[in-house]
């Protein structure tokens, strides 16, 4: 009788055992997918008011250039990833504003990571026409965030932040656009 029951129970216990583990496995890695250590707050290093970091970046076209060269201008400053689903939409809506209205101030898109034909595909996709960077090892990325993009820096004539976002929200760009164009025009 008894090895009757183990064998009846043996596979619901194995069942029971293999989704434990399956569940257990699945709560842990989605602590990995979202982890709440990093918040849009300790991950920016510059802040508005700081004096934007300068930098070098080596353009698609084989050009470089600093950004101290944009200082007396106004200038967004762009962080992005071509696989990143938030840049694609960011990027998106960008294409909507530039269609709407040319900028009062100079863009510098700056692609983390990505390899050159990435962010050629990443460019020609949304039919960018301002300066795109390439950052291959994060250094310049690094001097002011640590994570997310899209990440958008508007720095003011005097090299300053004026505002910043963090990630993709519409009406978070829809609202640095204006602070833009208003500063652009001044």
């Amino acid at each position: 009788m008894l090895r009757f029951i183990t064998y009846c129970l043996a596979p619901k216990l194995r069942y029971l055992l293999m989704s434990l583990v399956a569940f257990v496995s699945v709560t842990a890695l989605s602590g990995c997918i979202k982890d709440e250590r990093f918040t849009h707050e300790n991950t920016t290093i510059v802040e508005v008011g700081d004096l934007a970091p300068d930098f070098e970046v080596e353009l698609l076209d084989g050009e470089s250039v600093k950004l101290s060269q944009f200082k007396g201008d106004v200038l967004m400053l762009i962080f992005f990833s071509a696989g990143c689903p938030d840049c694609h939409a960011e990027f998106a809506e960008l294409q909507k504003l530039l269609s709407q209205a040319d900028p009062s101030f100079h863009i510098l898109a700056i692609s983390r990571e990505d390899s050159e034909s990435e962010v050629r595909d990443f460019v020609e996709q949304y039919g960018l026409k301002f300066d795109v960077g390439l950052d291959h090892n994060k250094s310049i990325y690094g001097l002011y965030a640590t994570r997310y993009v899209p990440r958008c820096f508007l720095i003011g004539r005097d090299g300053k932040v004026k505002a910043l976002t963090v990630e993709y929200k519409q009406s978070e760009l829809t609202s640095i656009w204006a602070k833009a164009m208003q500063e652009g025009n001044r």
